[in-house]
């Protein structure tokens, strides 16, 4: 089958499209990414979606009808532009709330607009079921990393937060949030008037921050056993608070970036290869620092699959919730049972 995965990561930056084909022999799933794009989200949206969590309701729902517009307008361009007819579309929406401890998850970008606009079958809210069943609702994507990426004992997303999949065929399902990643780098990028740090350079030029280094890696999380899941209001009320407003925002940068590095070196504690993808690839010094840290061989693999990546993973798990094949290992989330998981909506 041939499908649209659509992802928007934490730090709203971009709408990842992409059109992937899947074919399965009786043992094994193998894909094609066919055609992607990658489009900036318009700016009035984007400001939106970074005070959503203080919005009241009604603010809240007419973004989450505005964001599934953009998303539907988007894909319907992507369309033509190729000239391609998906058979469905899995949407990962935009995380605005994230409390499984609350029994509470929330993603934005309606379904039913999705579906009713792009006129296509469209999956979508992959992560209230399980929540729902005692689980943690994410990470989703190393259900689909044990399906698609089996050669890679590790995988590891460099996205807003980082997040692991270990890919050991006689083990468990494996994965968990590792850390905040690009949401505090490029924090600090935007200080500076840069969208990104690009290729890592200023924080290469910044200074490590001793104490702050010491308190961001006692943060309780890190000490925490899988599963484990991180979300924006965590990293508002108790990542973000660490760093002084005094640090200049290269420093702040250095020392969030070997902060990362080092937390992500403690979980790649294996001599085996680790499949790296999302924005953080693209940063040569974040990756040099993980490197120095880690007992693990890097695989940086070719840009596509660094920015695509996610988006090929849920529609993936779109594809075998129209299956309905399980999509959700529940130990990775902790939940109670395995779940085929997500809002399906007919054109």
């Amino acid at each position: 089958m041939k499908g649209i995965g659509l992802m928007c990561g934490t730090s709203h930056d971009a709408l990842d499209i992409a059109f992937v084909k899947f074919s399965r022999t009786e043992k094994n799933w193998s894909f094609k990414l066919i055609q992607s794009q990658s489009i900036d989200i318009e700016d009035g949206i984007k400001s939106r979606l970074s005070k959503s969590t203080q919005m009241n309701g009604l603010d809240l729902l007419l973004l989450d009808r505005d964001f599934a517009k953009f998303c539907a307008v988007s894909v319907n361009e992507f369309k033509r532009k190729f000239q391609i007819e998906p058979e469905f579309i899995a949407s990962h929406g935009v995380t605005i709330f994230h409390q499984p401890q609350n029994g509470v998850t929330l993603q934005i970008g309606s379904g039913a607009i999705l579906s009713a606009i792009t006129n296509n079958v469209v999956i979508s809210d992959f992560r209230m079921q399980d929540v729902a069943k005692n689980g943690q609702g994410a990470p989703l994507v190393p259900y689909a990393d044990r399906k698609l990426f089996p050669e890679s004992y590790f995988t590891v997303n460099l996205g807003g937060f980082a997040n692991l999949s270990v890919n050991d065929s006689g083990t468990k399902a494996l994965g968990f949030d590792i850390c905040p990643c690009n949401l505090i780098l490029n924090h600090y990028s935007h200080q500076l008037g840069f969208a990104y740090d690009k290729g890592g350079e200023i924080g290469k030029s910044g200074n490590i921050n001793a104490e702050l280094l010491s308190n961001l890696n006692k943060l309780s999380f890190y000490s925490e056993s899988s599963p484990k899941s991180l979300g924006y209001e965590w990293f508002v009320s108790n990542y973000l608070p660490l760093f002084p407003s005094h640090i200049s925002p290269k420093d702040g940068l250095a020392t969030a970036i070997e902060h990362i590095a080092i937390q992500i070196g403690s979980v790649l504690n294996k001599p085996e290869k680790c499949l790296v993808t999302g924005g953080g690839a693209h940063n040569h010094f974040l990756l040099e620092r993980i490197q120095y840290h880690s007992q693990s061989t890097l695989d940086i693999p070719d840009r596509n699959l660094i920015e695509f990546k996610e988006a090929i993973c849920f529609a993936f798990l779109g594809l075998l919730r129209l299956n309905a094949e399980f999509n959700i290992d529940s130990n990775v989330t902790g939940s109670d049972s395995n779940t085929c998981a997500g809002a399906v909506y007919l054109p």
